[in-house]
């Protein structure tokens, strides 16, 4: 015979109901015991979700565990790492952290190539700075080819589309795009993220075209341009930058060949073996694959964060992402990833 025979009569159930659930029953047991009928879950897991229920039901299973440790503390164990207080109120058990050490999980920011060229526009390194600011990462990473460097295009060389390319040009939109993208962050005082810069090959044409003319040395170079001015840590090019177990770089290089890894991201993961977020190819493309010792590797491709569309892609090349990665709770070699579009992001800030 159940105990309660009215499933609308809240009044009557709820404060045994709610003891039950901080308990850790699942709704189907309650629903057996107090109403003899499983069907009446449904409506039990919806009173479960209104706001006021779910605070109640937190600061009763937060008073079960605070009292468990209590009791396991005066038996004799020794809990000096843990700072206990009296019969915390129910606004104090929302503030105050469990009793069990809980380590936040970082959240990485990357921003995918940004491509500053003198001859477009480029409020949308002002947008994306702004998101930033609103979100306060704990880390970004830039993963390269900030800085385009068109003039220099070994691609383009001796031909008309080089016509009235200058270097100048090049670092001149490269420096005012970066002051773009950080100008939000340096209004936020309070906020210190770290900020990651891995070199892309577009910024290795400027260091290849010094090596190529040794004259030019001290006078350009990546080392120049304007990075630690707004506290960005610069990485060499092609050399990986490993945080929380993930390897960050602007593509990953084929070792007999220097070459990037083609194909999927899944056949690039399978080839690493290592979790990893590259840019350099203007598409987004994610795996994720279990591994022999339960846990899960990630790897991303992310390629393009501008707003401009590139000749010489045509019409279907351009029609790829642009946008940001955002990965939350990264450890140990995993994240859960989200993606940001530029569009988006000139919605939400286009002045």
């Amino acid at each position: 015979m159940s105990k309660y025979n009215n499933i609308y009569a809240v009044n009557e159930w709820s404060a045994e109901v709610i003891e039950m659930k901080a308990q850790g029953f699942s709704t189907r047991h309650i629903a057996r015991s107090l109403f003899s009928n499983e069907n009446y879950r449904n409506r039990l897991n919806a009173f479960f979700k209104r706001e006021d229920i779910a605070d109640e039901i937190y600061h009763q299973a937060c008073q079960i565990e605070l009292n468990k440790q209590i009791e396991t503390s005066v038996s004799g164990n020794d809990y000096t790492d843990w700072e206990v207080k009296e019969k915390p109120s129910l606004g104090e058990v929302k503030k105050e952290p469990r009793l069990v050490p809980f380590v936040k999980k970082p959240t990485i920011l990357i921003i995918a190539d940004t491509q500053a060229k003198s001859e477009e526009d480029l409020e949308y390194l002002l947008w994306i700075g702004k998101y930033i600011a609103d979100k306060k990462p704990d880390i970004i990473v830039h993963i390269g080819d900030h800085f385009d460097m068109p003039s220099l295009s070994s691609y383009d060389k001796g031909t008309s589309k080089i016509e009235g390319k200058r270097l100048y040009k090049d670092i001149e939109a490269g420096v005012e795009g970066f002051k773009l993208l950080n100008l939000e962050l340096e209004k936020h005082k309070d906020y210190h993220p770290r900020k990651v810069f891995c070199l892309g090959n577009h910024e290795e044409r400027l260091d290849r075209y010094v090596n190529e003319h040794p004259e030019l040395q001290g006078t350009l170079g990546t080392d120049k341009l304007p990075f630690a001015k707004y506290g960005w840590e610069v990485h060499p090019f092609l050399k990986p930058v490993e945080i929380e177990g993930i390897f960050f770089v602007h593509y990953l290089a084929n070792p007999m060949s220097g070459k990037p890894y083609g194909g999927s991201a899944m056949n690039i993961l399978k080839t690493v073996g290592r979790s990893f977020v590259v840019g350099h190819k203007q598409c987004l493309d994610i795996a994720i694959r279990p591994t022999i010792d339960g846990k899960q590797q990630l790897g991303i491709v992310n390629g393009a964060c501008y707003d401009h569309f590139e000749s010489y892609k045509g019409f279907t090349g351009n029609n790829h992402f642009r946008g940001l990665t955002v990965l939350h709770e990264c450890s140990d070699g995993f994240a859960v990833p989200m993606f940001v579009s530029l569009d988006y992001m000139k919605e939400k800030y286009y002045e």
